[in-house]
């Protein structure tokens, strides 16, 4: 678990840093405030939904087996939540959020699977 979550500090910081570069030189009038704590989201649930699978690995390979497909639904309806909720506070800024939102699912569920997939064949 230490080794992820230092991979995972990596990448988010990677992904910070390049979110900085590109709204600080190339898209200044798209920034919004948000992302950092989206990021931060992203992070910790990430974070927490691996903690749980290493768990369930242990404990149970089939049952891991059989729950990751509902983890991955209810993962998707979580941040489909955050969508919504910052859509209708601040719908101005949907198209930014959207896609900033979709970029992190794809960057951290890429890691996330590709780390799970490591550990699942190691098993």
């Amino acid at each position: 678990m230490k080794h992820f979550i230092i991979k995972l500090s990596v990448l988010t910081g990677a992904i910070a840093l390049l979110g900085w570069l590109v709204f600080s030189f190339f898209l200044q009038n798209y920034y919004l405030p948000i992302l950092p704590g989206l990021l931060l989201f992203f992070f910790v649930v990430t974070l927490l939904i691996h903690a749980y699978q290493i768990n369930l690995a242990k404990k149970d390979m089939g049952k891991f087996t059989r729950s990751i497909m509902l983890i991955t639904f209810f993962k998707l309806i979580l941040f489909s939540a955050v969508a919504i909720t910052y859509i209708a506070f601040a719908p101005q800024n949907a198209l930014v959020f959207v896609v900033c939102l979709m970029f992190l699912y794809l960057i951290f569920t890429f890691f996330e699977v590709s780390e799970i997939s490591r550990i699942s064949r190691k098993k």
